[in-house]
Order: structure tokens, then sequence, then C-alpha cells
């Protein structure tokens, strides 16, 4: 399969075009387009297509964007090439045109167009949503993206039709890549759904102008240099202060990966420095842990009293009368979660940016062949039910680190019988962990691998 996905990706990168329209091919866009004006196909290379790890897309094999304004009559064209880019003019016989106007480098094109809509943009077969197998199937989920004031994400299996407008932009994408379109002037779209369907299709209405088109890779960099309303794509399922916290990790595993070239272990390094700048932080939620197992510690006894001598409303009674004398609040044990609330925004902000960081799209990693997919050590000769054929080795390592976390913890305030039952709590968390990550990207377990092991350092060094 993967000897397949590189004999494609070289056909696609060496692709000759057999339409009888012309052809654009620059730094980062193969373009071909129709007699008439259509833009046929697109393949998009980031980050560039001479780049030796270049990462390619195709968006469709037929009509990409269609202007459905002529069925009769002759086109004529011709095209013309500057240090800025190319210009492709298309003249019919009745006097209309189009013109296209692709840059050198980059993925934003023009089209200036003169003729009335609709006009439709549509994807293919390539475009389609990779194969994954259990909660894999969450990322890799193709859907329709409405941009104004907020994204709007649609997808491609909703029972009823679609309506957009007064939209900066609209259009698809997959997980890595996108096509969006900024009419001049928008009345309406329609976003073709329904259940089953795997490709997307829009009929866009609107007066002639000046077009403007996204073809390319979903990365934070790019979309804002192609438009700063753009980027809100990234991440967009999250609050705003969420989607903070991904661009800062982004932009941190970015500086991490200048320093050291391999993504693998730029992403090991990211997990270190996470835990470093969370210090401060993970030393007031130890702090309040201790506290709980202190308290734990000293109500143990008597409410285990209680527990066998009372039942029912009396023994509350009892216990709220305990909590009373001892200046304990019922709700005390909630104070170890904040070290539960100090985790879980980072860990999401993590889980996201790693999810849709096209830079670990190819890239391999010691066994790892590819950091977007699972680790794929060797395929089984069966297949699971939700687990699918791969066997993972991460997700593997990750829970064993998580075991040997969980035996090391021993907090000294805790009776043997409290401290055994924090080690269940914790050994049944990393089972369920182990579940949730079994089908996820190599790239999102390697990171929760190596924090693992920081924890298992951690509880080792405090042992000692």
């Amino acid at each position: 399969m993967r000897s397949g996905l590189a004999a494609l990706l070289l056909g696609l990168l060496l692709w000759t075009p057999l339409h009888a329209g012309p052809s654009v091919s620059t730094e980062t866009l193969r373009l071909t387009f129709s007699e008439s004006g259509n833009l046929e196909t697109a393949i998009a290379c980031f980050p560039s297509c001479s780049d030796d790890q270049t990462r390619l897309q195709q968006f469709a094999e037929h009509t990409l964007i269609g202007v459905d304004a002529f069925t009769t009559g002759d086109w004529s064209y011709d095209s013309q090439r500057g240090e800025a880019g190319y210009r492709l003019n298309f003249s019919h016989s009745s006097g209309a045109s189009l013109a296209w106007m692709v840059p050198a480098r980059g993925y934003r094109i023009e089209l200036e167009l003169d003729v009335p809509g609709p006009l439709a943009l549509n994807s293919g077969i390539s475009f389609r949503p990779r194969e994954a197998a259990g909660f894999g199937t969450w990322l890799e989920q193709s859907r329709y993206l409405v941009v104004g004031d907020d994204v709007t994400q649609v997808g491609y299996d909703e029972e009823s039709e679609v309506t957009a407008s007064d939209s900066a932009w609209l259009g698809y994408r997959n997980r890595y890549w996108a096509l969006l379109a900024a009419p001049p002037a928008l009345n309406s779209a329609r976003l073709e759904t329904g259940e089953g369907r795997q490709d997307a299709s829009l009929a866009i209405d609107a007066e002639p102008g000046a077009w403007s088109f996204y073809i390319g890779p979903v990365e934070p960099v790019v979309l804002k240099q192609a438009s700063t309303d753009l980027d809100d794509i990234m991440w967009a399922g999250l609050w705003s202060w969420l989607r903070w916290i991904c661009l800062g990790l982004f932009h941190l595993l970015a500086w991490l990966h200048l320093a050291i070239p391999s993504w693998g272990l730029a992403i090991m390094a990211l997990s270190l420095a996470v835990n470093i700048l969370m210090t401060p932080l993970s030393r007031i939620a130890d702090r309040f842990q201790q506290q709980v197992n202190e308290t734990e510690a000293r109500l143990a006894p008597e409410l285990q009293r209680i527990k066998k001598a009372f039942k029912g409303g009396e023994q509350s009674e009892q216990i709220l009368a305990l909590y009373k004398a001892e200046k304990v609040h019922p709700l005390y044990s909630l104070k170890s979660m904040m070290g539960v609330a100090v985790v879980i925004p980072v860990f999401i902000g993590a889980f996201d940016m790693l999810a849709e960081n096209i830079h670990l799209l190819n890239t391999s990693f010691l066994w790892i062949s590819d950091l977007s997919r699972p680790d794929h050590l060797l395929t089984m000769p069966f297949r699971l039910p939700f687990f699918g054929a791969e066997f993972n080795l991460l997700p593997f390592l990750m829970t064993g680190l998580s075991f040997i976390a969980s035996a090391l913890h021993k907090p000294l305030a805790l009776n043997p019988e409290l401290r055994r039952k924090q080690v269940i709590n914790m050994v049944l968390l990393s089972v369920l962990f182990f579940g949730l990550f079994y089908t996820f990207p190599a790239g999102m377990v390697l990171y929760w691998t190596t924090n693992n092991l920081i924890s298992v350092a951690k509880s080792a060094w405090a042992r000692r």
C-alpha cells in the first residue's frame, strides 16, 4: 500500500495533462484548463513541487471550477507569462471573456469574469478521506466551509441542502487541504449534501467580477499569507482561547524543528518543553493534590467507622457532621481536579495542533513511515473490530509507561488502601487512553508517550 501511494505521488508530480486547453506549472501548483476557461484539475504541492519532502494533493479529476455560461460557440485563448506569474485569457465568439491570474508561487489565484454564473466547485475521488480505523475516522472527515464572521463547517452527509450567503470565503476541505472561493458579491451558494455523500459540490450564484480562489494546504502561515480571513479555518471547531493554545504550540514546534531537523524528535522536545513551561502550574496542582491526600488520610478511619455503623440518610448526616467538625468542605476532593484542569486545555491544544499539522504528512520517524497516520509496525493476519488490522506499537509503549508511572506513584500521605485505590484509577485511565489513542496518528501518540516517559522520570526522582 505504501509503495502504491509513493507511485501515485510520483505520478502526480510527473503528471502530463491530456486536456486540449492550456496548462500552468508553478512552484506550488499544477493547473490545467479547458478550452472554455474552466479549471479542470489542480495539484497543490507543499512546501513546493521541487522540494524533496513535498506533499501533494489532487483536487479533482474533471472540472474543479466550472463556469457554466456558454454551451455553444467557439472559444479561443492566449497566455502571458511575467515575473509575477501567468495570465490566461479566454474569449468567446459572442465577445464574452474570462481571465485567470496564477502567481509564480503561492496558492491564491484570481479570476476576472464578465459572464454571469452559476459557478460550480467540485471535488473528486482523489480528495476523499484516507481510510482509517476507530476514532481515527474523526480526523479524516471532509467538510464544507463557510467563512464569514465565524467559520461554519458542514458535513457532506447532512440530510438537507445548505444555503450560504454574505460569506467572505466558502468551499471545502479535508484534513490537510482546502479549496475556497471568494466571490465579488455572493447572493447564494448551494452546498449539495446527502446521506452517504463522499464528494463536494457547490453552485454559487453571483454577478460577474473579480474572484479569488485558494487551492492549497491548511497551514497557518500559508493561509494568512493568502488572506487574513483564512487562518480562521485552523482548528475552527474550538473556542478562540483554545485556538490560541493550538497556534502557540504550532509555532513552538516549528521553532524546535529549526534546531532539531527530525519532526519526531521535535515532537518529543515539544512535550518536554510544555512540561517545563507548565512547571509552576503543575506545582500548584501537586500542592492541591497533596492537601486532598492529607485530608483523605485524616478522615479515612472515621469515615470507615461511619459507613459500617450507619446506613442511608443517617450515614449521610454523620458524614456531614464529620466534615463540619473537621472544618472540611464536602467538595474538598474537587481540589484534586486542579491538575486535570491544567492539563486538559494543553492536551486538547496539542491534540488538535498535531492532528492538522501538514508538516507531519508523509514524514517518517524510526519505524514510523508517516507521522500523520498510526505507526503501523506490521499488518496482522486478522482484523479486529474498531481497531483494524494494523498492529501499532506506540500505544503499547505509551500505556506501558503509564503503568510504570502508576506503580511508582506512592503518596506518603495516603494509607495503603487509599494508595491502592488511586493506583487502580490511574491504571483504568491508562486503559481508557489506550483505546482512545490506538487508532490516532503516530505524531499525537508520540507526544503523549513522551509525556508519560517524563512522568515516569518525575515519579522515579520523587521516590529517590
